[in-house]
């Protein structure tokens, strides 16, 4: 079986002609699905080449969904999305946000600005050139249009600009390698999964879990045997993926 009739499989989407409605159902699928997790970016980087970018090949990226319930960070969940969006027959481009996140672009009747990582609260495409404001349990997210740029205000949360006109994957490479920092990198401040759960916005953090209500958040400390009920049984997730990153997190963080 392909990479891509995997990654459908597993999203429980059929292929279908590319339009808008398609499109949607693709993007709630796989936000209900696909975590947006750090774990994985910290065995990457300790387990794979800089001539790699640090990433895993498309099939392996599927397959380690699948069998581990994780996901990635903006980077490899926008890859990741633009390779089935272009195997279904999408027009699909990389877009970029600074500083460092990767998005996409999907023409259809228009261009639509399509987001699944940094735990985006999209499950449907937006007018590239339209502002629009989300609010959700966890954030109000703006987006706001201004000539060739959008102003992207999260509250609570980072302020960023977003191009909107697309970059090719050669571009974003150096952003991709400088998002590799032991120090400075945003990813490896902690250990994190976000994800959904019965539709509530949950994110596990270090030895924690958050529930995300009213832009506020409730959060519970977790025993170890706690955490890995969570982990298995809340999220779906791999625990040993989890051991293997915390173990670099305590190497390269102390």
């Amino acid at each position: 079986m392909s990479a891509k009739d995997k990654f459908l499989q597993y999203l429980g989407m059929e292929k279908k002609e590319p339009d808008l409605t398609y499109l949607n159902e693709l993007i709630a699928a796989h936000q209900k699905k696909v975590r947006w997790e750090t774990w994985t970016k910290f065995l990457d980087f300790e387990e794979r080449e800089e001539k790699d970018l640090y990433l895993p090949s498309i099939e392996e990226y599927v397959d380690r969904i699948i069998q581990t319930g994780t996901g990635g960070t903006c980077w490899t969940l926008a890859i990741g999305f633009h390779y089935l969006l272009k195997e279904l027959g999408f027009e699909v481009n990389y877009l970029y946000m600074t500083p460092g996140h990767l998005c996409l672009m999907v023409e259809l009747d228009q261009p639509y600005y399509v987001d699944v990582g940094y735990c985006a609260p999209f499950f449907q495409a937006f007018p590239l050139h339209t502002s629009f404001v989300v609010s959700t349990d966890m954030e109000t997210f703006s987006y706001q249009v201004n000539g060739d740029e959008a102003l992207v205000e999260r509250h609570p949360g980072p302020t960023k600009s977003l191009g909107l006109k697309p970059v090719s994957f050669e571009d974003v490479k150096g952003a991709l390698l400088d998002s590799h920092d032991w120090e400075k990198g945003f990813s490896f401040h902690s250990l994190r999964m976000f994800g959904y759960i019965d539709g509530v916005p949950y994110q596990l953090r270090e030895n924690a879990i958050r529930r995300f209500k009213d832009q506020a958040y409730v959060e519970e400390e977790l025993t170890d045997e706690q955490m890995r009920y969570w982990i298995e049984e809340k999220f779906g997730a791999d625990y040993g993926v989890y051991e293997r990153a915390k173990q670099i997190y305590q190497l390269r963080k102390g």
